[in-house]
């Protein structure tokens, strides 16, 4: 089977870490004539090199660019593939069209939050080409779907796939704990995002510096890069960056989990619904217990008071709060981290993830 995955980039999100771990399921399952095309040249994920996949680059002049549906209807026409999987809102509005014309099976893989574009903006217009020309339409929530009015003769969920190997791939933790300057003896506290309006650091950080006033054990690690960065960092005092630190963009990001004893994720609702969080996946899949913000597809993976807590948006008091009581309560913090892992391992395994796509892939309709 020839398989083309289509994405805009593989800058360092969710999406495209998911787009990596298909890919790798892909080939232990034996399918090794992949076609990874990317419409711009960021890849932040170099583990893709080490993987059995052609890569080719068709690059933008711009968000609308016309010369890509020839260079792509060239390329299938080239490869001559048996199904088409696009990534994005740009994927499908350029790929979709050509399979319909040459007779491609086509799935779009786009839902993965529960952010409706609008209607009259141009991934409102992809959205909608979506619906109409792709074979099956797959959300990795079934929130997404709900959000996004998908049609429901179309509707695929399939869940984000944790790959077990990484559970191996960490660093000694005592030279983590060096190469960060942290004390060791201290609790470590992570939120792992972009630093846009859809995360909400500030409520993140607001909960620790109140945490703080209770007890002085713990460091706070906010890891990622985005626009907001700089400014966030900026309006701590320099007593606060002793106990919050921001690491920028980390290709350890296991490394940094492992260390850590509780994950957050909190969320601003009024620019983002999440879909399901590979964020929230990993700290889990450590065995790390999740306090998130409610809503979207977060639901669908975290359980409150069962393997992590569901907190409402902006409340970093009750963050704060629980917080306190996972790393204070010794039982409870060892009965949600069994559950943590227990649910990644039955119900967000990689191997279920790969096996569900090669599902679709093989259907006729």
């Amino acid at each position: 089977m020839r398989i083309v995955i289509i994405n805009d980039m593989l800058w360092g999100g969710g999406r495209e870490r998911r787009i990596v771990q298909l890919i790798a399921g892909l080939n232990e399952a034996g399918y090794n004539d992949i076609h990874l095309v990317l419409l711009d040249d960021r890849i932040d994920y170099p583990q893709i090199h080490d993987l059995n996949v052609t890569i080719t680059k068709i690059i933008r002049s711009s968000n609308k660019d016309w010369s890509v549906f020839k260079k792509l209807r060239a390329l299938f026409k080239e490869i001559k593939p048996d199904v088409v999987n696009t990534w994005s809102f740009m994927s499908t509005f350029y790929a979709a069209p050509i399979c319909k014309l040459m007779g491609i099976k086509c799935i779009g893989a786009f839902i993965v939050d529960c952010n409706n574009p609008k209607f009259f903006s141009l991934n409102g217009f992809a959205k909608i080409i979506g619906f109409w020309l792709c074979n099956k339409i797959i959300s990795n929530s079934y929130a997404g779907h709900e959000s996004y009015r998908t049609p429901k003769r179309k509707r695929l969920v399939i869940y984000n796939g944790f790959d077990n190997k990484r559970l191996e791939n960490v660093a000694d933790k005592d030279q983590l704990f060096r190469d960060l300057n942290i004390d060791s003896t201290k609790h470590v506290v992570s939120m792992v995002a972009r630093f846009d309006r859809q995360k909400d650091f500030q409520t993140f950080i607001k909960a620790c510096q109140a945490l703080h006033t209770k007890r002085q054990d713990f460091v706070a690690l906010c890891v990622g890069q985005g626009e907001s960065l700089e400014e966030t960092r900026n309006s701590l005092t320099d007593d606060e960056h002793a106990f919050i630190r921001f690491t920028g963009f980390r290709k350890d990001v296991e490394g940094l989990i492992q260390i850590s004893d509780i994950g957050a994720l909190c969320t601003n609702p009024l620019y983002h619904g999440e879909g399901v969080s590979n964020s929230i996946l990993e700290f889990m899949a450590f065995s790390k217990p999740v306090i998130a913000t409610s809503g979207g597809g977060t639901n669908e993976i975290v359980e409150d008071n069962k393997n992590g807590f569901l907190i409402t948006p902006y409340h970093s008091d009750v963050l704060a709060e629980k917080m306190d009581l996972l790393l204070s309560n010794e039982n409870l913090y060892q009965n949600m981290s069994e559950e943590a892992k227990h649910t990644v391992k039955t119900k967000f395994s990689l191997q279920q993830m790969t096996n569900r796509f090669i599902e679709v892939y093989k259907t006729n309709n």
